[in-house]
């Protein structure tokens, strides 16, 4: 990225003005930006906001924007309440070096088809507060059009899902081939596929398969699987074709669903051992 001036804002409001009503390029952790021409005029550095964090809010858990990829997978507050769910979301990216650098905020406002980090928040319904413009849910910014600047302060996640995460990969530290997420809480399953290779997208179908059964059937997980790869489009790049991505939704919605159960079953299981 080619840089004509650059400045590193002390206030959200500062930032806010820059960004959005000068048009600034806003600059996280830069993983992705050395691999662009984009030329910034105006490039707005968001290290010193104080937005490197992940804390309990009641309810939910809020990641802040400048949080890591690496903050994220050893989060102690996430293994907490999603057990081991992000650190398997988290590392197969790359190395410890680039998780060290990519933020959550950046993953999000890129809206990178290959992200698996997306995947599991659109799964958990994640809310997204911008400064200055409220609370958008995730699934629905990624599927709206570019059009405004925004400055994103957080990330929500409420407490209670019960999640798994599966995805194929070459290797294992490649982008995945396809990646899946299934989330169940509040009685109903939310079912993300992302890579493919398009952003993360929900599958309604799936979830309908699977009803408010926490304890689905193999054979129910199955259909759902099917469900999925019948709703949902697919594409092709070097690491796959549409039928291959297809092929793989079925079986990686399958897998997810039947895991993500399991927690579930667990969860029960203590509550009940833990009862008078």
């Amino acid at each position: 990225m080619e840089i004509g001036s650059y400045t590193r804002p002390k206030s959200m409001d500062e930032a806010y003005s820059l960004v959005v009503e000068k048009r600034g390029i806003p600059i996280g952790g830069g993983a992705w930006t050395h691999m662009t021409a984009r030329k910034a005029a105006l490039a707005v550095d968001l290290s010193d906001l104080g937005l490197r964090y992940i804390s309990d809010s009641s309810d939910a858990i809020e990641i802040g924007a400048m949080a890591t990829a690496r903050d994220i997978e050893t989060s102690p507050l996430l293994s907490a309440g999603f057990g081991s769910l992000f650190r398997d979301a988290m590392n197969h990216i790359v190395g410890v070096q680039l998780r060290n650098v990519i933020t959550a905020g950046g993953t999000v406002a890129g809206k990178y088809g290959f992200s698996d980090l997306l995947t599991v928040l659109a799964a958990l319904n994640a809310s997204l507060h911008f400064h200055g413009t409220g609370e958008v849910q995730l699934p629905e910014f990624l599927a709206a059009p570019r059009e405004t600047p925004f400055l994103l302060e957080k990330i929500v996640i409420r407490k209670g899902a019960k999640a798994a995460f599966q995805s194929l990969r070459a290797t294992n530290n490649d982008f995945a081939i396809l990646n899946v997420c299934a989330a169940f809480a509040g009685g109903s399953w939310r079912v993300a596929v992302g890579a493919r290779p398009q952003a993360a997208r929900l599958s309604e179908a799936a979830s309908a398969a699977l009803g408010g059964d926490a304890k689905p059937s193999p054979e129910k997980a199955t259909r759902a699987g099917e469900a999925a790869a019948v709703e949902l489009s697919f594409g092709e790049d070097t690491r796959g074709s549409a039928e291959y991505r297809r092929a793989l939704c079925a079986v990686l919605v399958k897998r997810a669903v039947l895991a993500a159960a399991m927690e579930t079953a667990v969860t029960a299981q203590v509550s009940a051992e833990a009862s008078p």
